[in-house]
């Protein structure tokens, strides 16, 4: 799948430069007046091959939705033509979903009633909004798709929302988030024999989380606040990354981080035992994670996270996506209280609004006439 020309795209307004299968084609209309959609946020806990990643998607990786943190929207058919959606990126899904099942009129309107807040802080609000918008269309004209059509559809136009709030442009995408709330659990989207397939999860049963907002003003380092002031890991700053600082992680740790994917994440994930896999999370820290963001945030603010969280009993933490938000795992919604408390006592200066909740949980979808 060539993508090279998502790179050189740059900004563009919702609807243009749109990727339509031939498969994906099949005639449509509303079969409901309403579609409400509640949706948790993702946590990613690493990309397999930064060689594979550019604007567009590839990569490939591991992660889990939080209920820490969600949107709800709602997907309503109007009367009068006051279509549309107030998000570009939703607008882009809308015109997606629309030129696929060949619906012209402008009478969908897609509106947010609950959003997350916490956005380029790892947490996945770009692509749960995304998601959410396609789901909640699907839902309203009867699912004419497939769970898995629709995280290809996604994966393959998948855009975030400029600055300007008009604009859009080719995020980095590997589409860990949009299976992690199709699918549920533990979800691992495979870099091989491609640039991305869900190859397959791991129930999340019992899987608690408690999350953290990182503090960008305490945890960026120098690197960070030479794209500017107020700089965050979104965008142009976190794409610029990728040839550089990501890529010079993999020439240093690839070899060993590809042996550690085969030899120990991938038999964990056949054996399909999610607190086997998790243990594994440990060692995978040393490699990638939090390595990967060493000299971007704060080195010594993450490896203490990292001995603090291993010695309190968690069962796997690290830092999302490209961070700042932290996270931990436990089996048992008391232990995530108690490592809420120990973030909130050692690493208030860094972290806030500590947060307990399920992990691994699927998106809800209540349809009306």
């Amino acid at each position: 799948m060539n993508q090279a020309w998502k790179a050189k795209a740059g900004q563009f307004l919702p609807g243009a430069n749109l990727t339509v299968l031939p498969h994906w084609e099949r005639e449509a209309v509303p079969s409901y007046d309403r579609a409400e959609v509640s949706v948790p946020g993702r946590l990613h806990f690493a990309v397999f091959d930064f060689m594979q990643m550019a604007p567009g998607f590839g990569g490939g990786g591991l992660g889990v939705s939080t209920s820490t943190v969600g949107h709800r929207i709602t997907v309503t058919k109007t009367k009068g033509g006051a279509g549309g959606c107030d998000v570009p990126s939703g607008r882009h899904m809308l015109e997606l979903f629309k030129r696929a099942v060949g619906y012209a009129r402008d009478d969908i309107l897609v509106e947010r009633v609950r959003s997350i807040q916490h956005q380029h802080s790892g947490f996945g609000s770009n692509v749960s909004f995304n998601t959410a918008t396609l789901a909640g269309l699907n839902a309203l004209f009867g699912s004419p798709f497939s769970p898995h059509d629709m995280w290809e559809m996604i994966t393959r136009n998948y855009v975030e929302t400029a600055k300007d709030d008009e604009h859009v442009y080719f995020g980095l995408e590997t589409g860990v988030g949009e299976a992690c709330l199709f699918f549920g659990g533990l979800v691992w989207v495979d870099e091989k024999h491609g640039n991305g397939r869900f190859l397959g999860n791991l129930s999340s049963e019992n899987l608690w989380v408690t999350t953290a907002v990182g503090n960008y003003d305490t945890l960026s380092t120098e690197t960070l606040r030479a794209h500017g002031e107020g700089a965050d890991m979104s965008g142009t700053t976190e794409a610029g990354f990728v040839p550089t600082h990501f890529v010079e992680w993999q020439k240093r740790y690839g070899v060993a981080w590809r042996n550690f994917i085969e030899k120990k994440l991938r038999p964990a994930l056949h054996r399909n035992d999610l607190f086997a896999f998790l243990k594994h999370g440990w060692e995978l820290n040393s490699m990638s994670n939090m390595k990967v963001l060493e000299g971007i945030f704060r080195t010594d603010v993450m490896r203490e996270f990292d001995e603090t969280m291993q010695r309190e009993g968690a069962v796997y933490a690290g830092m999302s996506s490209a961070g700042p938000g932290f996270y931990a795992f436990s089996d048992c919604e008391e232990k995530a209280k108690h490592l809420a408390a120990v973030m909130m006592h050692q690493f208030s200066e860094f972290m806030s609004e500590m947060t307990v909740a399920r992990a691994g949980q699927k998106m809800s979808i209540d349809v009306a006439v």
